[in-house]
């Protein structure tokens, strides 16, 4: 038992050192470079970039709900990109990548 839960915090301590350092691991495409990659290239790209700052940010945050991981498709994260890419051509595609976690994580304000 004591193994086990030894384990399973080694394991979420590396993916949230693995996670601040995701863009040196997977690269971080310019703009322009984004343009130029296919569609499997694309949503390669995001999965491994936002998969572990989303768990960060679950592990940080604790939302009621987990939005990105109930996502059916990273469709709309391709898009979010292309289109902060479209609007920005001097940038990096990781900042578009990061806006849209922001915005679909993003918790209404309580009153």
């Amino acid at each position: 038992m004591l193994i086990h839960l030894f384990t399973r915090l080694l394991l979420l301590s590396s993916l949230l050192t693995f996670s601040a350092n995701a863009q040196h691991l997977f690269g971080n495409p310019s703009c322009a470079d984004w343009h130029e990659w296919g569609a499997k290239e694309k949503l390669t790209w995001l999965n491994a970039y936002l998969v572990p700052l989303n768990l960060t940010n679950v592990a940080r945050k604790k939302p009621s709900v987990d939005t990105f991981s109930q996502l059916p498709s990273l469709d709309p994260a391709v898009s979010f990109v292309g289109g902060f890419c479209n609007s920005n051509p001097d940038a990096f595609a990781s900042v578009g990548a990061i806006r849209f976690l922001d915005e679909l994580t993003r918790e209404p304000r309580s009153k």
